[in-house]
């Protein structure tokens, strides 16, 4: 499966849900037509699965996927030759391309995981003319552990329409437990970064009286 550059230059609005002031923005995306995007995915970075609702078909279905089924050895081979090129493409100007690399490898990366995700999908993603509207949420930092509950329902809100009430409790559930588990690594993650500033094995932090130099 090859790059699709036009795929996030053209088609993919990405929103990472990090300010809780602007939650009911976030989860209220337009394109400038006053179309609604055909596919809004929610990523918990610390969780193997994530949120589809596809509304292609009108009424949004709603699938949770799991990276070990996106994400296989094709995809891993394809970003090792995608990265490889990357860091071939340029030996006129070698020391700005490394320095640019971060942020191509950036792109590549996220090229690539979209494309797998989209033939997940079942959309020929070699056709442009196929490639639906696409919005990223990306569910983690601070305002995930300070602001979940706005989260919460805001992510509960975009599966609403078109889904009966059984129906509806059900994904709530499930988005509610995604969110309890995504907060409670976040919180842990934090607390270990917490302790290591504290000790003297941490490198990102040092005080007043001590250098590292």
């Amino acid at each position: 499966m090859g790059n699709h550059p036009l795929l996030l230059e053209a088609k993919l609005s990405l929103f990472i849900v990090k300010k809780a002031n602007h939650m009911e923005q976030l989860f209220n995306p337009q394109w400038p037509s006053g179309d609604r995007p055909e596919i809004q995915l929610c990523i918990f970075p610390h969780l193997p699965e994530f949120l589809v609702i596809d509304s292609r078909r009108g009424n949004p279905e709603i699938i949770v996927l799991s990276t070990d089924d996106v994400f296989d050895e094709d995809f891993y081979q394809a970003m090792e030759a995608e990265f490889s090129e990357t860091l071939r493409s340029s030996k006129e100007f070698l020391f700005s391309h490394l320095i640019n690399l971060p942020i191509n490898i950036e792109e590549t990366a996220r090229d690539i995981t979209m494309s797998f995700i989209l033939d997940r999908l079942g959309v020929q993603v070699d056709d442009e003319d196929e490639i639906p509207s696409v919005v990223v949420y990306v569910v983690s930092g601070g305002a995930l552990t300070a602001h979940s509950e706005k989260i919460r329902e805001g992510l509960i809100g975009l599966i609403k329409n078109g889904l009966d009430l059984q129906e509806s409790d059900r994904w709530e559930q499930t988005i509610s437990d995604l969110i309890n588990r995504e907060t409670a690594i976040t919180e842990k993650l934090n607390e270990q970064h917490m302790s290591d500033a504290l000790s003297s094995d941490s490198l990102d932090y040092f005080t007043l009286w001590e250098s590292r130099n």
